[in-house]
C-alpha cells in the first residue's frame, strides 16, 4: 500500500459537556460527509466529535489499487486515530462503519461503542442474497464486473438503499452526487473475516432503522442479542439514520447511553 493521508474533523463544543469524544464512522461508499450535521448536533450537545474518513472515502487519499484494500485496512485507519485521543472516545459505527467496529473492540477495548444500522456479526451474506433476490441486475452486474460501484449507479439505487421512499429527489441526489466508490475486497473480507462477539468486552448498544433494506431488523435483533445489547429500533426509519428525519431520537439514544459511559 502506498502512504496514506485521511481526512479527520473535528467539531468543538461551545460549552464542553462531556469529557470523552464521539468518533463518528462511515459506512460503505460514504465519507466524513456523512455526518456534517450530525457531528454539528453532537457538539451543541456538549461532545468533542471526531469524523474520519477511510482510506479511499471523502477526502482521504485514494489507493493506487483501490480493489486491493481489505478489511485490514480500514481497521487499521479507525485504531490510528482512535490511539491519538485522549481520554479515549466512544466510537459510533454506522453499516460497514459498524462491522469494522466489532473488529476494532476485538483489538482494544473501548469506553463504549455504537453499532448503528451495522453490518451483522454474521457478516454481509444476508444482504448480498436479499440483492440478488429483489435487485439480480443490479448484484450480478456487481458481480460479474467486480466492482462493488454497480449498487449506487443511479439515484434511485441509492434511495431505495439508504433513504425512506418519500425522501426528496434533491435530498437523494445530494447524496448520491458525494457518494464514492468502495474497494470489493473489503466488502469480501467481511464475508469471511467475522467478528467473535465472545472475544467483545466493550459496552454495545445496538439502533437499528425499522425499514432498513441493507439490513434486516431479523438481523438487528441477532446482533444485539450476540452482544447482549440494548437494542433500540427507530420507527419508520431507512438505512442511513444520519440523513432520516428521525435523527433526533437517534441522537437522543446515543447522547444517553453516551453519558453512561464516561469514566
Amino acid at each position: 500500500m502506498s502512504s496514506n493521508t485521511l481526512e479527520h474533523r473535528c467539531y468543538e463544543p461551545q460549552r464542553l459537556l462531556y469529557q470523552r469524544p464521539l468518533l463518528l464512522l462511515h459506512g460503505a461508499w460514504h465519507g466524513a460527509w456523512c455526518w456534517q450535521h450530525t457531528a454539528h448536533d453532537f457538539a451543541e450537545r456538549g461532545f468533542v466529535v471526531h469524523t474520519l474518513s477511510l482510506r479511499g472515502h471523502g477526502h482521504s487519499s485514494m489507493p493506487r489499487y483501490f480493489n486491493m484494500v481489505g478489511l485490514n485496512h480500514y481497521l487499521d485507519d479507525l485504531l490510528a486515530l482512535v490511539e491519538t485521543l485522549n481520554p479515549a472516545p466512544i466510537v459510533v459505527g454506522h453499516s460497514l462503519g459498524g462491522y469494522i467496529l466489532q473488529h476494532a473492540a476485538m483489538q482494544r477495548p473501548l469506553p463504549a461503542a455504537v453499532l448503528l444500522a451495522s453490518m451483522p456479526h454474521t457478516g454481509p451474506l444476508g444482504f448480498a442474497l436479499r440483492s440478488l433476490r429483489r435487485q439480480p441486475y443490479v448484484a450480478l452486474r456487481a458481480l460479474a464486473t467486480a466492482n462493488a460501484d454497480s449498487f449506487m449507479r443511479t439515484p434511485a439505487l441509492v434511495k431505495y438503499l439508504f433513504l425512506r421512499d418519500n425522501a426528496s429527489a434533491a435530498q437523494t441526489h445530494a447524496i448520491h452526487s458525494q457518494l464514492g466508490s468502495e474497494s470489493l475486497r473489503a466488502l469480501l473480507d467481511a464475508l469471511i473475516h467475522k467478528p467473535n462477539p465472545s472475544q467483545i468486552k466493550t459496552p454495545i448498544m445496538v439502533i437499528a432503522a425499522e425499514r432498513d433494506r441493507v439490513f434486516s431488523l431479523a438481523e438487528q435483533r441477532s446482533l444485539a442479542n450476540a452482544y447482549q445489547a440494548p437494542l433500540i429500533i427507530v420507527p419508520q426509519a431507512a438505512h442511513d439514520l444520519m440523513f432520516d428525519p428521525a435523527w433526533p431520537l437517534v441522537a437522543d439514544a446515543i447522547e444517553g447511553w453516551a453519558s453512561r459511559h464516561q469514566t
